[in-house]
């Protein structure tokens, strides 16, 4: 068996498949970065777990049950899926076109959605599927695109709690703060740019609360690993936003 990482060449993906090398079998999912997927799989091979670069848009359910069907005939089945592909467009309201707000929902929101659909089947009592969320969802900061579509992950993931909990399929998400890394630099850009406009007070915050992509990855195994943990959207911002 194995886990199942979409949007894993790359960032907190990347971090968490080297992090569950130890013990487990990956599925690296990418979209259009095969060199640094393969990357990623030879580096979980050189931890001692087996790995594989599979390509596949999430949001295309075709590609995705492909993907899905692969998977399981390479290594029996999942044991886990993190649904941790995601993208960031931010723009304010009045430039915030139809095409760039569709790819935002569509990749972070209806993405998890088909990939989840997909392997729903291959999952079984014991086993668990996380969603990568944000601070965005809980605190609309950002852009309205990118908090919509982290706070509709964060109601799609306790509906899957409650509908696959019966079979012993535990579902959470992990929901950062700032992390290092590329989609956080554009978000930083955008944001100075705008000279932080309604979103002031995180201007101070960010140096204090980035985290690394490992940091998310170890509360990510801690999610896979805990079996008392279900329905419950975990954060990762240091204080940032305590609830």
């Amino acid at each position: 068996m194995a886990v199942l990482i979409t949007g894993a060449s790359r960032g907190i993906g990347r971090a968490t498949a080297l992090e569950l090398a130890t013990d487990r079998d990956v599925v690296v999912n990418h979209r259009d970065s095969g060199d640094e997927a393969d990357a990623v799989v030879e580096e979980v091979r050189e931890r001692g777990a087996e790995a594989v670069a599979l390509r596949a848009d999430v949001r295309d359910p075709t590609a995705v049950e492909a993907m899905i069907a692969e998977a399981v005939d390479r290594f029996g089945d999942l044991e886990a899926v993190v649904n941790n592909a995601g993208i960031t467009r931010p723009a304010r309201l009045a430039e915030m076109d139809d095409e760039r707000w569709h790819e935002v929902l569509e990749t972070n929101l209806t993405g998890a959605f088909h990939v989840s659909r997909a392997a729903a089947p291959h999952l079984s009592d014991g086993d668990a599927l996380v969603n990568v969320s944000s601070i965005g969802g809980t605190g609309g900061t950002v852009d309205v695109a990118y908090a919509a579509s982290k706070a509709g992950l964060h109601g799609l993931t306790r509906a899957l709690a409650r509908e696959l909990g019966p079979d012993g399929v535990r579902v959470n998400a992990v929901a950062p703060g700032p992390v290092e890394g590329e989609m956080n630099d554009a978000i930083v850009e955008f944001l100075e740019a705008e000279g932080f406009h309604g979103h002031e007070d995180v201007g101070t915050l960010l140096p204090e609360y980035t985290c690394s992509p490992e940091e998310v990855a170890h509360t990510i195994e801690y999610l896979l690993d805990n079996g008392f943990v279900h329905g419950e959207i975990v954060n990762v911002n240091g204080g940032m936003q305590l609830q």
